[in-house]
């Protein structure tokens, strides 16, 4: 049987041709327009498939234009929405800052006007409007804090400071020239005050008590020297307050030096004819007899010395002071070594003890009592509210040899003498004792004012005294109150009575 033939069917060539004529227009139109070949196959192809490509080319090109709106109009939803949340975001930032900046101008508005405020009470507290004082504005005792040329002006008394140079040292001497609304007299005194002293001591009894403003009252020109070191004459011209050289001074050099050198400025000032009368308390006595003795000549510029209770001799004190006099040089001689060569410094510890004295405190009784035991008891004269201005004012410098020099005559046997420098006298005085003061070279009249219950000047001291003076020139005068102490000089409750009308009275004979 015969093999089966197998016929293979060809596609139609037509069909093929039209295939190969799509792809290649597809191609041709996907590169570039060529109307050659446009027409070749316009020419070529039949009518049903041009329609085929024109339905193919038409539908793609809606598609590709339907997608490229939709990519186009995706595009501008995004940024249309990323344009707005930039908006609403630059909206919120700016509202943010807006409301910021509006907190911080609110706040710095409101601080600005809590300063202004706050200020304006500040000013209000500092202003210069009348108002009641503040509490613990005034002071509770104003002559206590004040200085000596503050408490006479705030008492209505004209007040001057005058500056003297002696050896260097810078002494400010207070003065009172006149009573209020009078003029400057020719009658002048100078006053000198004690030990540990200052010209405070003068003044501190009050303007009806208080002797510089007495004698101010009743027409004299009144002037009140500082001894060298104290507060008021601290300065120097050339040497260190700290220093052993400065402090190296007792009151034999006052009375050689700067006495003089303040009458002689206050001659100057007031011309030569001006006479003088001196007058001394404690060692403002010591310093008036050993001046007349060094320097003779001021017996005839002087015209009169008056001494409140004198020391000169110390053979009888009777306060219990004399019982440091041995061991004083000891004591000096040992603080000198460890460079303490001022006298208890006000601002030393036994210094700083005058603090507890006031008159509102329970301590003062004993300070009172201290005064005492060393002064002289005297209950009835004492004025508590005068203590502590007193102690305010003492205690404002003087050194140790200055000390020491009162405790050796403690211990001289009744010799008036020079400072003793034991085994270097030789080398200072050429002699192996100090020299004495030569009281016979003393001419000037001079009134002795004493007390019988003064502990440190005594009635036998100052008879002692007494005799060493001239006669015709010299004269004792005895307080009339029995417990009239050292102190009282100065503070006394019936000081006008007891003891101003009685100066005055001696000054008017001189």
């Amino acid at each position: 049987m015969p093999a089966e033939r197998v016929t293979h069917t060809r596609p139609h060539k037509a069909s093929n041709m039209k295939l190969i004529l799509l792809l290649c227009l597809c191609a041709a139109r996907a590169q570039s327009y060529n109307p050659f070949f446009d027409v070749f196959i316009t020419n070529s192809v039949e009518e049903d498939t041009t329609e085929t490509i024109n339905t193919f080319f038409t539908d793609s090109t809606t598609k590709m234009r339907a997608f490229l709106d939709g990519q186009r109009n995706k595009v501008e939803k995004v940024w249309s929405s990323s344009y707005e949340s930039a908006v609403k975001m630059k909206d919120s930032v700016q509202s943010f800052v807006d409301e910021k900046q509006k907190k911080m101008t609110e706040d710095f508005t409101s601080y600005v006007e809590s300063v202004k405020e706050s200020s304006r009470k500040v000013v209000d507290n500092w202003s210069f409007l009348p108002t009641a004082d503040e509490v613990g504005a005034r002071l509770d005792n104003p002559p206590a804090a004040l200085s000596v040329p503050a408490i006479i002006a705030r008492n209505g008394y004209p007040c001057e400071t005058h500056t003297v140079v002696s050896e260097g040292y810078i002494l400010n001497v207070h003065r009172i020239p006149r009573a209020f609304g009078t003029d400057t007299p020719s009658k002048t005194v100078l006053l000198q005050h004690g030990l540990f002293a200052s010209s405070a001591d003068w003044i501190l009894n009050g303007p009806e008590k208080g002797l510089a403003y007495t004698l101010a009252d009743a027409g004299y020109d009144v002037w009140m020297a500082n001894i060298r070191g104290n507060k008021y004459s601290r300065e120097h011209a050339w040497l260190k307050t700290d220093s052993k050289s400065y402090w190296n001074f007792s009151w034999h050099d006052v009375a050689q030096h700067d006495v003089p050198a303040i009458i002689d400025y206050i001659m100057k000032l007031k011309g030569s004819s001006t006479k003088i009368t001196y007058i001394g308390h404690s060692m403002g006595t010591t310093i008036l007899f050993a001046m007349l003795t060094l320097r003779p000549e001021y017996n005839k510029i002087l015209s009169s010395g008056i001494a409140l209770a004198p020391v000169v001799f110390n053979t009888d004190v009777k306060s219990p002071l004399k019982v440091l006099a041995p061991i004083a040089s000891h004591i000096a001689y040992t603080e000198m070594l460890y460079g303490s060569h001022e006298f208890i410094p006000k601002n030393s510890a036994l210094g700083k003890l005058t603090s507890s004295c006031d008159a509102s405190n329970p301590d003062s009784s004993m300070c009172k009592n201290v005064m005492f035991y060393i002064c002289g008891y005297d209950e009835q004269q004492f004025n508590k509210l005068v203590m502590p201005v007193f102690l305010a004012h003492l205690g404002t410098g003087t050194s140790w040899k200055t000390a020491l020099h009162f405790a050796q005559e403690a211990v001289a046997g009744g010799r008036f003498q020079q400072f003793d420098y034991g085994y270097n006298n030789q080398k200072v005085y050429g002699t192996d004792n100090p020299p004495e003061y030569d009281l016979s070279k003393v001419t000037l009249p001079i009134t002795l004012f004493w007390a019988q219950n003064d502990l440190l000047s005594s009635e036998k001291d100052v008879k002692l005294l007494y005799d060493k003076l001239p006669k015709k020139t010299t004269r004792m005068y005895l307080v009339p109150f029995p417990e009239f102490n050292h102190l009282d000089y100065l503070w006394a409750v019936d000081a006008p009575t007891l003891l101003n009308n009685k100066i005055l009275e001696f000054l008017q004979k001189t």
